[in-house]
């Protein structure tokens, strides 16, 4: 096996912390998230306390020093969302982050071939739980079988 096959076959399987973040992102429903790093960083926090997430989300480290949870991996992840253009702000006061069904389409499309079965389940939860804990924070409409 070349170098090349070798170095596709370790990105195909090797899941980075910018892959969850993605194939969280494809499983939103809504076409908006805010784009608040507290609101996001405290969520993606609040997830990796559970149980259930917290295999997938074990790269992300948080400091809790301060008025609210800050991951530098995280904030580097969302910067490199935006330079590659799947967040991407449309509105004139950019308080929103804009995620196209294409770009989702194409992210999903994507992680159903890394992720297993049951880390894709286990990622559909953690997007609905996450845009619980948006809708919360926003003060938006919330889920009625999720409480803040």
């Amino acid at each position: 096996m070349s170098k090349i096959e070798t170095l596709k076959r370790m990105r195909k399987e090797y899941k980075a912390p910018d892959d969850v973040f993605e194939a969280l992102l494809s499983q939103v429903e809504g076409q908006y998230i805010p784009k608040d790093p507290a609101i996001i960083h405290d969520a993606i926090y609040r997830l990796a306390q559970e149980q259930g997430f917290r295999e997938l989300l074990k790269d992300f480290h948080f400091d809790t020093s301060g008025i609210s949870p800050f991951s530098d991996l995280l904030d580097r992840v969302l910067f490199r969302l935006e330079i590659s253009g799947i967040l991407g702000t449309i509105e004139p006061k950019f308080e929103r982050y804009v995620l196209s069904r294409r770009s989702k389409a194409e992210l999903l499309e994507t992680y159903r071939e890394k992720f297993s079965p049951d880390e894709q389940e286990i990622l559909r939860r953690m997007s609905a739980v996450f845009e619980n804990y948006l809708r919360c924070a926003g003060g938006g409409k919330v889920v009625a079988e999720r409480q803040c």
